[in-house]
């Protein structure tokens, strides 16, 4: 069966169903938690994967036939970006003048795409590969980094679009985040040190709603991440 890992007694009314790693999952579960959202997990596993995900298309919640599905409201929702607004919207933190939502939805799509390179890390199992990726000019350190410090600095800080928080600085966090899990603290420390406010803005992030807690809770939901690919790599027949 699906391993239901949201709570020890019953199914939380929002639910997250991917493989228990980060993938394309984590900027959607730290934007719930984020919103103060709480969200339970359902993750699928090596050795029911197939018959699970053939069993959840056959119910058509899964507009597309692809994961991750995030259960809330009555809803099946399908696609990162549509999803993240929905989400920010309910927890609070989607911006009401258009043009706030034009720069929270651009820095959350560069999120995304900075993101990337690490999303390979479990399949291969190869952190130098990576880190060329993430480091070159065209990246998340060489290019995005200096962008995020940038508007940072324009909007006044702590966040993108100034005191209010919105679901851009939930995607950045995230990707930071995701790099702070490879390669250590230390590492984060030193790739950060020229960026003051973008360092400062991972720590202000992370304090939004049940953000920290859930960065708590996820080592004991997620899987190392060999079993993590291999379960993702069954589930597709790779």
């Amino acid at each position: 069966k699906l391993r239901d890992v949201s709570t020890a007694t019953q199914r939380m009314s929002v639910q997250v169903t991917y493989w228990a790693g980060r993938g394309r999952a984590e900027p959607l579960r730290n934007l719930l938690a984020a919103g103060g959202i709480e969200f339970g997990n359902t993750c699928l596993t090596a050795e029911s994967g197939v018959a699970d995900l053939a069993a959840l298309r056959s119910t058509g919640k899964l507009a597309y036939d692809q994961l991750p599905l995030v259960e809330i409201d009555g809803l099946n929702l399908a696609q990162n970006f549509p999803s993240a607004v929905y989400i920010a919207q309910k927890g609070g933190l989607y911006p009401v003048e258009p043009v706030d939502q034009f720069t929270a939805g651009h820095v959350w799509a560069a999120s995304q795409d900075a993101r990337l390179p690490m999303l390979g890390f479990p399949f291969h199992g190869d952190k130098e590969k990576v880190w060329t990726e993430i480091s070159g000019d065209k990246a998340l350190i060489g290019r995005f980094f200096p962008k995020w410090e940038a508007l940072l600095a324009k909007g006044g800080g702590p966040f993108f679009l100034g005191a209010r928080a919105s679901f851009a600085d939930v995607g950045v966090f995230e990707a930071i985040d995701c790099l702070q899990d490879l390669f250590g603290a230390a590492k984060l420390e030193e790739v950060t040190a020229g960026f003051p406010l973008l360092r400062a803005h991972y720590t202000v992030t992370k304090a939004l709603g049940r953000l920290k807690v859930w960065c708590e809770e996820r080592p004991k939901v997620f899987l190392p991440p060999p079993e993590y690919a291999a379960a993702v790599n069954t589930t597709l027949g790779r």
